[in-house]
């Protein structure tokens, strides 16, 4: 878990992308990038790092937390 949370604290994109997602909930890449002020290709990688790390799922191009992540996401924000 510390691991997890030194790899999202290490990259304010990545802790933006948590917190808007575990605020607004479930949207695709084109409006998390639009959110966050960040072009897609770089919302793309954070996308599929988070993913890959099992703090997000995707379905039919929508991203949202999973339990992992909001976890993650809360205690980021509680910090």
């Amino acid at each position: 878990m510390d691991e997890l949370m030194g790899f999202v604290t290490g990259n304010k994109n990545r802790q933006k992308l948590l917190a808007l997602l575990g605020s607004k909930g479930e949207m695709d890449a084109a409006r998390i990038a639009k959110n966050m002020h960040v072009v897609k290709p770089s919302v793309d990688r954070i996308l599929a790092e988070l993913v890959e790390k099992e703090m997000l799922s995707e379905n039919d191009g929508m991203y949202s937390l999973t339990e992992l992540g909001t976890t993650i996401e809360r205690s980021i924000h509680s910090i």
